[in-house]
């Protein structure tokens, strides 16, 4: 089936985003496919179909397919993610609401529609997740990111910060979660997201009811908080760990270790630099976090490549 010039020029772009062996082997084919798919559809569809090609070859590329570790993963978390964000959202609606107030006096209505767009979309991520429609809660996670993501550009940007580090980071503790968390669902494969049993419902639910009280139960986002710093790299090693032992195949470890990172991380850095006095002084613990993570990452791959020669040599 022939294609205009535009269109040709259109999927070799998103055909660049696919590994260049795949390319190599299945281009060809890709191409014709897109052009009976697409034959007398409308620009929409013809646009759909055209995201859908290259939104797969980046999946192929970042190793997030749902045959995959990285897909696997992300498709189990995200009931979690999804419950986790929402119920933060709700957490921090509600406590905005008890105090009356808007986070910062100084804020502008475009700043103040922002922050309100971010724990809206939020919540209703968690919603949209609950009821199966993962399409919606994958976009408005996107949304609810992009939201955290201007407010961490305004908050880096103030020009009247005396220490714009120390306010990004104390923001990052607010946004980060929300970041992460969108990312997490973003790279979970639609066609892997389950439709939701009680299980997957249950996690999300907990996750929505847990992680508001496990993040407002103490000050930990108060700047004067105060928590051993050897406790709150704790708190990120554990999960990042968590998260690393799923390349042998452990996901019942890996699973909540991803839910959890990103708050844990998020809300711990801020700590971390200002007890250590200095960025740099984490170094040793993040030196040592990644020596472990990396030796785990080393064993498993030595632990597939021994799989992979059994399986020949049988």
């Amino acid at each position: 089936m022939s294609m205009s010039t535009g269109s040709t020029v259109a999927v070799r772009t998103a055909l660049a985003l696919y590994p260049g062996r795949y390319r190599r082997e299945r281009g060809d084919e890709l191409v014709d496919v897109f052009a009976d798919t697409t034959e007398g559809a409308g620009p929409v569809a013809t646009v759909r179909e055209l995201f859908d090609l290259g939104a797969y070859g980046l999946r192929m590329r970042t190793g997030l397919t749902s045959t995959s570790r990285g897909g696997r993963l992300a498709t189990l978390a995200a009931p979690l993610v999804a419950g986790a964000a929402g119920g933060l959202a709700a957490g921090e609606t509600l406590l905005r609401h008890l105090e009356a107030g808007t986070p910062h006096g100084g804020w502008g209505p475009l700043h103040f529609l922002v922050y309100w767009a971010l724990l809206a979309t939020a919540m209703l991520s968690g919603v949209a997740a609950l009821f199966g429609q993962w399409s919606a809660a994958k976009l408005l996670a996107g949304v609810s990111a992009l939201a955290a993501a201007l407010d961490l550009a305004w908050a880096a940007a103030d020009p009247g910060a005396a220490q714009p580090l120390w306010d990004f980071l104390y923001a990052f503790q607010w946004d980060g979660p929300f970041v992460l968390w969108a990312l997490v669902l973003l790279a979970a494969p639609r066609d892997a997201l389950p439709a939701p049993g009680w299980r997957e419902r249950g996690l999300l639910l907990a996750a929505a009811v847990l992680t508001p009280v496990a993040a407002f139960s103490d000050n930990v986002y108060t700047s004067w908080f105060e928590l051993a710093a050897p406790w709150r790299a704790l708190m990120v090693a554990v999960p990042l760990l968590m998260v690393l032992s799923v390349v042998r195949g452990w996901y019942l470890a890996a699973v909540p270790g991803l839910a959890l990172l990103p708050w844990a991380f998020s809300v711990n850095l801020h700590g971390l630099w200002q007890q250590e006095g200095g960025a740099y002084r984490l170094l040793p613990m993040a030196v040592i976090t990644f020596a472990l993570a990396a030796a785990l990452v080393l064993v498993g791959q030595r632990h597939d490549r021994a799989r992979s020669s059994g399986r020949l040599m049988a």
